[in-house]
């Protein structure tokens, strides 16, 4: 028997989400948008050629992006790649640290979508 991951494990710890938006489906939403520009932002900026600088700054901004909706797996990533600067810095480490950075952007970005189908189906039954 092996521990790999399964399709019902989440990305996305709604427990701790809902630690600062109390369950409020708008709240929630406006949290997931924010998310979602942080990601496009920053994610264009996550190249492994970049300064020490600007790669600390860059994955540790989209670490606390990723703490803040629950996205624990990304955080984690980018905690990281956080050490990859000065004498730690390889081309090949980053490169594999923006694979593995943009695999777990993907797969929050998917949960939040399904969480949004979703939201969608209920605010559709409402009416």
């Amino acid at each position: 028997m092996t521990n790999a991951p399964s399709e019902m494990e989440t990305e996305i710890d709604f427990d701790h989400l809902n630690l600062y938006v109390q369950g409020d489906i708008d709240l929630t939403r406006e949290v997931f948008g924010l998310f979602k520009h942080q990601i496009e932002m920053w994610g264009r900026a996550l190249t492994p050629d970049a300064e020490d600088d600007t790669w600390a700054s860059v994955v540790h901004s989209l670490k606390g992006s990723a703490r803040a909706v629950g996205a624990m797996a990304l955080a984690q990533r980018c905690e990281r790649a956080e050490s990859l600067v000065g004498e730690h810095k390889t081309t090949g480490a980053r490169l594999v640290a923006v694979q593995d950075i943009e695999f777990r952007m993907s797969r929050t970005l998917a949960e939040i979508q399904r969480w949004e189908y979703r939201q969608t189906l209920n605010d559709m039954r409402k009416k």
